[in-house]
């Protein structure tokens, strides 16, 4: 292999700038010739606008641009110049088909040869250009020191922000127009697809008499209405659905033994292949009193059914290939296995969704919760960087969808869990709870939070209610461990033993929950039980300290007393 000659670099001090366009493949696909025409028009005004500011163009690709100047204020002019103009023509298009720059811009050292220029801050540039919105202009604040002094336009401080695929946090500067907003509107964009799994639910059919309250055909509304609230499932009309990851849920009620039995199978909707079906069998006392109880599980069975489905799908398939509601689903299915290799999975299905569609909240609300996940399983070996991106992924959530309860709830369990932030918790689930009362996650996260604010009581009321209502079934053994500590809380050690226990049962790897199921061992007398579960868990945690768990946990007064001393008791190192 030749060697390089090195005499044909030349290293150099610049300004770079990365430009692309807002949902360029939508506009391409809805207008090709449009997006063309307006494309070479806006790159020919460019290139005559370059010479004025000593700028000159080194790549323009298919809805981008790496732009290079000789000095901070010329870039940002030019820069500025360039959205004046775009928003001068946008005028003249309805706002789904306007076209609108993110762009990003650095102070880079950087070689150049005669094909092209190289070095990290080249790289860095691209990446400050991903923290842009929709007419936004982001720079790093080794640029920002360089226009000190500068009034032609407003600059406001972003913050310090964590960009994929590189090391160190950078901070960030976003530049506008004196006195403008440089945001534009989110509702000027088109609205992100819907990440739910499409479902079709039949009338339930029967052998005879009805055997529900209300009738099998109430019973059938009654599902409908249950997995119309789904954060994950989307109901739609029977004749909508035949189409590929589309499912159909049918079922029958008879009688077995003398016992109504109901028969629910889920199947795709095209093909017609069943891949799933389950018996519920109740007893004719049952009739009635526990209808709801049946709803429950048949919700929660159906979503985990779904969410099986869509994991296995993705199986082994690049994420590109993968759907919307695919990358979604699998994603919690891996995430909430908590196994490394597979939460590391579903990082990198989320943050494809989040690239693939940038103002997606479902997308960056789930990688908050990743990443509380990781904090969680870290808890002596904390790491601020992942709080820092939870806290971050929350924010940009609440930012695309401040109606969502699941955001909303994501973001306060983010602040509380990163941050022990009780306060914004709090306000958080109070208004998720008042766009939906019977938010299930809304329910169990403001039931933790009372339970550590020594609301026992009403906390209880919550968590119960709150697992009454569960659906997202990968979530169970997480609602079981809450729902454990809301009982300690409350005074009531042999529930939250009972409780802790079905939680590691069903996922060994969750560390809180081990350490709640040691202190209820403790507090019921089963010292010896204790002191085994907690050797397990410095297996599983071997820097674990007590004194360091608790410095990083919300919990606190009575309660973490209560956890420390039962933790010593079980033979947890403090120090």
């Amino acid at each position: 292999m030749a060697r390089l000659d090195k005499s044909t670099f030349s290293r150099i001090g610049t300004v770079i700038a990365m430009a692309d366009v807002v949902e360029s493949v939508r506009l391409m696909e809805e207008d090709t010739p449009s997006f063309i025409e307006r494309w070479q028009g806006f790159l020919a005004f460019v290139a005559q606008l370059l010479p004025q500011y000593g700028g000159r163009m080194h790549r323009s690709l298919g809805d981008g641009l790496m732009l290079e100047f000789p000095d901070a204020a010329g870039c940002m002019r030019a820069l500025l110049a360039m959205q004046a103009w775009l928003d001068d023509r946008n005028r003249r298009v309805p706002p789904a088909q306007r076209m609108h720059l993110r762009t990003g811009a650095h102070l880079a050292d950087l070689v150049e040869d005669q094909y092209d220029i190289y070095g990290p801050d080249v790289n860095l540039s691209a990446r400050i250009a991903t923290l842009a919105g929709p007419n936004e202009i982001i720079i790093s604040a080794a640029l920002r020191q360089q226009l000190n002094g500068w009034t032609d336009a407003t600059i406001d401080d972003v913050g310090v922000c964590h960009l994929k695929h590189v090391r160190d946090p950078v901070h960030a500067f976003r530049v506008g127009p004196p006195g403008a907003a440089p945001v534009m509107p989110p509702q000027a964009l088109a609205r992100p697809p819907s990440l739910r799994a499409r479902i079709v639910v039949l009338p339930i059919g029967t052998d005879g008499e009805s055997m529900l309250a209300g009738g099998d055909e109430g019973f059938s509304d009654e599902i409908v209405s249950a997995l119309a609230r789904s954060d994950a499932l989307q109901v739609v009309a029977r004749g909508s659905a035949a189409q590929p990851g589309a499912y159909v849920l049918g079922g029958r009620m008879r009688a077995v033994a003398g016992a109504p039995t109901l028969f629910i199978e889920l199947t795709e909707a095209v093909n017609g292949n069943v891949i799933w079906a389950e018996a519920f069998a109740r007893t004719p006392q049952e009739r009635g009193a526990l209808q709801a109880d049946l709803l429950a599980q048949v919700v929660a069975a159906v979503h985990a059914a779904v969410i099986h489905e869509e994991l296995e799908g993705a199986r082994g398939r690049p994420l590109p290939s993968l759907d919307g509601a695919t990358l979604l689903l699998a994603s919690l299915g891996l995430m909430h296995r908590l196994a490394p290799v597979d939460v590391d999975q579903a990082r990198s299905m989320l943050e494809h969704l989040a690239d693939r569609w940038r103002r997606h909240s479902t997308a960056h609300a789930w990688l908050s919760h990743l990443h509380v996940l990781r904090v969680q399983q870290a808890s002596a070996a904390f790491t601020a960087h992942d709080g820092a991106l939870a806290r971050a992924h929350a924010a940009a959530g609440v930012q695309y969808d401040p109606g969502s309860p699941l955001v909303l709830s994501l973001d306060g369990h983010a602040s509380l869990h990163t941050a022990r932030n009780q306060e914004a918790a709090a306000d958080r689930y109070a208004q998720a709870l008042r766009l939906r009362g019977d938010h299930s996650l809304a329910l169990l996260f403001q039931a933790e939070l009372l339970a550590l604010l020594r609301s026992g009581r009403r906390a209880r009321e919550l968590a119960e209610r709150a697992l009454r209502t569960l659906s997202l079934e990968p979530l169970r053994y997480l609602y079981e461990a809450t729902c454990a500590m809301v009982m300690l809380a409350d005074d009531d050690p042999e529930a939250a033993h009972g409780l802790a226990q079905q939680s590691v049962q069903r996922n060994p790897r969750y560390l809180p929950a081990w350490r709640t199921l040691v202190v209820a061992q403790v507090e019921t007398d089963r010292l010896g039980e204790a002191r085994a579960a907690q050797q397990r868990l410095l297996t599983k945690q071997p820097a674990f300290t007590v004194n360091a768990f608790l410095a990083v946990s919300p919990i606190e007064g009575e309660l973490a007393r209560r956890y420390s001393d039962a933790l010593l008791q079980s033979g947890a190192p403090a120090e």
